[in-house]
């Protein structure tokens, strides 16, 4: 017979001191409170052959490379859990505590001892996580929601390409996987793993906040039981923010209410009969690959050193005053990498691949990954049901498709300056991805 069991931890690693919030450039003092909490969660799951997965999931923006790297080895070494067969997936709330230095933003301290305790608690919750294995029965449904919209607004004063603001018309991804997970003894719901790809954007506060997710999560605990370990994994979100903000004081009013409403029909979706039994059947396999910038579109040293200018740098149409700063501090770290010959020429890409079951898989990728990147992905996976998750491991790219490098825009263009990247990636950056991914499978 073939039992699965499941595992979970839950820690709030809300900051107990005020810090600095990474997500939106323009900020320039640490947080001025916490508007709800942040919480670490931690899946950890096993098929009756022994086979073991762990997905950790976190309220948080990005994750150190280093601290990746170091927590799959940590748990190779120490619970003999192969390095593909550990997620790590955080929800990329613009909310969050920085938890590395960033060359564009330095005046965003960093708190070490914040960062120092949550690898900390990374490590003992997967280590909890495995040592509360229970049999369960694992169901798995594929609902959906609208709450998403694409950011990727046609600009009117440059035909063909696009700007950062809502776009109705624009693609988003209404899928919403979602695993649930019950006690094989008398039923009780242990918990619910789900999935929805948009950046959690819609406080803006100087405030710790786990933005939707966290409403949403509160609202299944309502619904399900409070006991209920509620994971929400962030999928190709980096091209969709939410329809719904918290901005006005109208919006404000009914904020709350419209993610209720989510969590709602979440939690009736778990309970019904689209949620169908799966035998976990587990299998994991990863790998690294490089997408090649394209360095003809790569300013020139006369360009750079304008831009680095101390005095006001240039400035095309995209960026805004509190912007400046980092186009000079991008400029001015690449030239100090073109000097001393430590410029990578390709992004460093992660990916994963797992069986869940024979016909259910799930594949990550690392980096801001675009819907449209997760639409490619699914559609050559097709007919087999894949759950896609992007922002794993790390984050520091947005992966758009080939046909948005042109229309520039954030995801195409504009956030190479804030991830210090050299140039825009190649027109075969949709070729590569699928290539790579289809060498885990």
């Amino acid at each position: 017979m073939n039992t699965a069991s499941a595992g979970f931890f839950v820690k709030d690693i809300t900051p107990a001191n005020p810090v600095f919030l990474a997500g939106y450039p323009g900020r320039r003092t640490p947080s001025d409170g916490v508007n709800d909490p942040l919480f670490l969660r931690i899946a950890a799951l096993a098929d009756g052959n022994g086979n073991r997965v762990a997905i950790v999931t976190a309220d948080l923006l990005k994750f150190p490379r280093d601290m990746a790297w170091r927590t799959k080895r940590w748990a190779e070494q120490a619970l003999g859990l192969p390095s593909a067969a550990l997620i790590i997936n955080l929800s990329h709330t613009h909310s969050a505590p920085g938890l590395f230095h960033q060359e564009c933003y330095p005046h965003w301290a960093l708190d070490v001892a914040y960062v120092r305790d949550l690898e900390a608690a990374i490590r003992d919750g997967l280590a909890q996580a495995f040592a509360d294995l229970r049999p369960v029965s694992v169901r798995y449904g594929l609902h959906q929601a609208h709450f998403g919209v694409s950011r990727r607004r046609p600009d009117p004063a440059r035909p063909g390409k696009v700007g950062l603001g809502l776009n109705p018309d624009g693609y988003y991804d209404p899928d919403l996987p979602v695993l649930a997970f019950r006690d094989a003894t008398d039923g009780r719901l242990r918990a619910v793993l789900y999935s929805y790809a948009c950046h959690p954007t819609s406080k803006h506060e100087n405030l710790v906040s786990a933005d939707y997710p966290g409403e949403v999560s509160r609202g299944l605990k309502r619904m399900l039981g409070d006991d209920v370990v509620t994971l929400f994994a962030q999928g190709g979100g980096g091209s969709v923010m939410p329809r719904y903000n918290y901005g006005t004081p109208e919006d404000k009013a009914v904020y709350a209410q419209r993610w209720r409403s989510v969590a709602d029909d979440l939690a009736v979706f778990v309970g019904s009969d689209a949620m169908r039994e799966i035998p976990l059947e587990l299998a994991a396999s990863e790998r690294e690959f490089g997408i090649p910038y394209d360095m003809s579109q790569a300013l020139s040293e006369a360009q750079l050193l304008a831009y680095a200018d101390p005095h006001e740098p240039p400035l095309d149409g995209f960026f805004r005053p509190a912007n400046r700063e980092i186009l000079r501090l991008w400029a001015a770290g690449l030239l100090e990498r073109q000097r001393t010959g430590t410029q990578s020429d390709a992004f460093r890409m992660h990916v994963t691949r797992w069986q869940l079951c024979k016909d259910l898989q799930l594949i990550g990728l690392s980096g801001e990954v675009t819907a449209d990147v997760g639409r490619m992905i699914k559609a050559v996976e097709a007919p087999r049901p894949t759950i896609f998750l992007g922002y794993c491991s790390y984050t520091d790219a947005y992966i758009p498709t080939a046909a948005m490098i042109p229309e520039e825009g954030h995801e195409g263009k504009y956030s190479i300056y804030f991830h210090m990247r050299p140039a825009p990636f190649v027109p075969a950056i949709d070729d590569i991805i699928r290539r790579e991914a289809a060498k885990t499978a």
